[in-house]
């Protein structure tokens, strides 16, 4: 489908769009929880730090979720043009987990392993490269500026997943640039911080694909309101 048949079919969208969801529960009561996990863990950054360690709940977590995202945009968000979204989030996925923390005959090892192998090839980062830039470029450009016109729910969840992402990696550069000049407890809070600032990156990225481009009124019914892949 064009762009211009994109612009047509968000002329009809229905009143649910306008205020970003910013108005519904779910979307409050995510932030709030979000909110108070980390004011958790910045209160009890020891404790959490058992759910933070490299290959443990919080990253394999992250992992699990932008491995989802990759795989429903894949099925959702079909077409040449729009193959850049799976692609990337599948590529996130891989990049969260290290194969060196899982032993060596085992399935996970031999799976990230040779991941890393192809992904260093060169033919394969030009072919990569080819599909993420113009994905960018055919579709990724004109349709963000569509959804911030239409203000889209899961623009504001991919900006905030997107916000969460930079936070981490400023926490991530804090803590190596002050280095040892900081105690254990505050560089276990920042290395907590950070590594749970990612997983709600992952877990944003999720729920802005599952959400996807809100329906045309032609397309509503009382039961169905919110969910339609976009039509590009």
């Amino acid at each position: 489908m064009s762009y211009q048949n994109d612009v047509e079919t968000g002329a009809a969208l229905s009143s649910n769009t306008g205020k970003f969801g910013t108005d519904h529960f779910a979307f409050r009561a995510a932030i709030v929880l979000a909110v108070a996990i980390l004011c958790a863990i910045s209160l009890w950054p020891m404790q959490a730090a058992v759910f933070n360690q490299e290959g443990g709940l919080i990253e394999t977590g992250s992992a699990v979720a932008l491995l989802v995202a990759g795989l429903v945009a894949l099925n959702r968000y079909r077409g040449i043009s729009r193959l850049y979204i799976g692609v990337v989030l599948l590529l996130l996925a891989e990049r969260e987990l290290e194969a060196d923390i899982y032993a060596v005959d085992s399935v996970p090892y031999f799976i990230l392993n040779g991941l890393d192998g192809l992904l260093d090839m060169t033919a394969v980062r030009v072919v990569l490269a080819v599909i993420v830039l113009g994905g960018v470029v055919l579709h990724g450009v004109p349709n963000a500026w569509r959804a911030l016109r239409e203000r889209a729910p899961f623009l504001l969840v991919f900006f905030l997943a997107g916000m969460c992402a930079v936070i981490a990696q400023g926490l991530e550069e804090v803590s190596g640039a002050v280095g040892d000049g900081i105690s254990a407890v505050m560089a276990t809070r920042l290395f907590a911080l950070e590594e749970t600032l990612e997983m709600f990156f992952s877990i944003g990225i999720l729920a802005a694909v599952l959400i996807g481009w809100p329906k045309a009124k032609a397309d509503e019914t009382p039961n169905d309101q919110f969910v339609q892949p976009d039509p590009s």
